[in-house]
């Protein structure tokens, strides 16, 4: 007797809630469709158009795709993050950043490694970007001393080798 007074409900419920005119349910919907239609109309007659040229940013004139120096230390930290662990593709940018000077050189390969470390709020987390500065340069005679803060720029890139993908700055000049 639960069962068919329960299922005799469910009906009710199910159908109870209906309301015979759905002409105002349809024209809300036929009006959204146009709308939609329309939008897409007018982007296909706008594609014809040519596109304005992006100009290229001039690192010699100020001008950086992502500029690391003007974010507060909450801010750059998490920004970095996202460049070295986030999803967005900052391949080819040119980045500027502001940080400390680190070096590393690899035992086993002999390879060098140089970064600019950048902290957060507390100084407690550090997060370093490599950079490879344009030209040939010799470790210590053209770089500055190491936990030195310096600013530097480049183009974006990432790579991997056997050990894992990175991320680095490509022709990268020191300020």
């Amino acid at each position: 007797m639960k069962r068919i007074v329960c299922l005799l409900c469910c009906g009710l419920l199910l159908t109870g809630c209906g309301n015979p005119d759905t002409q105002k349910i349809n024209d809300l919907i036929a009006a959204q469709e146009q709308t939609e239609n329309n939008d897409v109309q007018s982007s296909a007659e706008t594609s014809d158009v040519p596109k304005p040229t992006v100009a290229v940013p001039d690192a010699a004139n100020g001008e950086y795709d992502v500029d690391l120096t003007t974010l507060d230390s909450n801010m750059v930290y998490a920004q970095v993050y996202d460049m070295v662990f986030g999803e967005t593709d900052y391949s080819g940018k040119l980045v500027r950043a502001k940080g400390t000077f680190d070096y590393y050189q690899d035992p086993q390969t002999q390879k060098e490694y140089f970064a600019v470390l950048i902290s957060d709020a507390t100084a407690c987390c550090a997060q370093g970007i490599e950079f490879v500065l344009e030209g040939d340069h010799t470790y210590p005679d053209d770089y500055p001393e190491l936990g030195s803060e310096i600013v530097v720029h480049g183009t974006f890139n990432t790579y991997e080798d056997e050990t894992g993908a990175y991320v680095q700055l490509r022709d990268a000049v020191m300020e």
